[in-house]
């Protein structure tokens, strides 16, 4: 699989490719949603999230099947564009958004990051987004919307997305302190999405600072009305 690289710098020269919302019509029917996703860990970044509002039919992925060729780039690269663009043709999703067009647009640790983002009435929100110091490791959480001024509250647990060896290696790693480069990597990983098993110290990664226990984001949702 190849990496592309990512740091602040290149993620923030992402938000020239996607930063706008990907809407159904009929605006009247929409409420405002305000999604905050906070990074519980104490060193990890979470890249760019998606922030997706679907139907009770979709799903972002399945545990123990294939992850798709969207989620495999952002869990490998922490690049969500690609993602986004392939969830706007599926008409189980109502809405998509992400934090490309903020400073900074990742999640730093022990921070929060707000999106607002139009969806139906009794509609579900995915989030998702890559540990970026790893292999593909990526943090996600699926909950139903509130109702009108009411609050939601989920704790995203880490997946593997299974498309890549987790070697632990800088070389392969976008994330600080690594920076990996567009290396080829030995291997394709499991084959399907599993329950992350954490750092392991196999490679240049330090499990005392990058191993985690539970869950590694907090996603709450807040349903402004129209």
């Amino acid at each position: 699989m190849k990496l592309l690289p990512l740091s602040l710098s290149v993620t923030l020269a992402m938000a020239s490719t996607l930063a706008a919302s990907n809407v159904m019509a009929h605006s009247n029917e929409l409420n405002t949603y305000h999604v905050t996703i906070t990074n519980t860990t104490a060193n990890h970044v979470i890249t760019p999230p998606a922030v997706i509002a679907h139907n009770k039919n979709f799903k972002l992925f399945k545990v123990t099947e294939a992850a798709s060729p969207g989620l495999v780039i952002m869990a490998e690269s922490g690049n969500v564009s690609p993602l986004l663009e392939a969830l706007a043709g599926d008409s189980n999703v109502a809405a998509t958004m992400t934090t490309l067009d903020q400073a900074p647009p990742v999640i730093l640790p022990g921070t929060s990051i707000t999106v607002e983002i139009k969806a139906p009435n009794k509609t579900y929100f995915t989030v998702a987004g890559m540990l970026a110091t790893s292999n593909d490791a990526f943090t996600s959480a699926t909950l139903k919307a509130p109702k009108k001024n009411r609050y939601a509250n989920a704790m995203a647990m880490t997946y593997d997305a299974g498309s890549e060896d987790n070697n632990e290696l800088c070389i392969d790693i976008p994330g600080p302190p690594c920076g990996g480069t567009n290396a080829t990597i030995e291997g394709d990983g499991e084959g399907f999405v599993t329950i992350h098993n954490g750092v392991h110290g196999i490679g240049d990664l330090v499990p005392a600072d990058l191993d985690w226990r539970g869950p590694t984001a907090m996603v709450r949702i807040h349903n402004a009305g129209k």
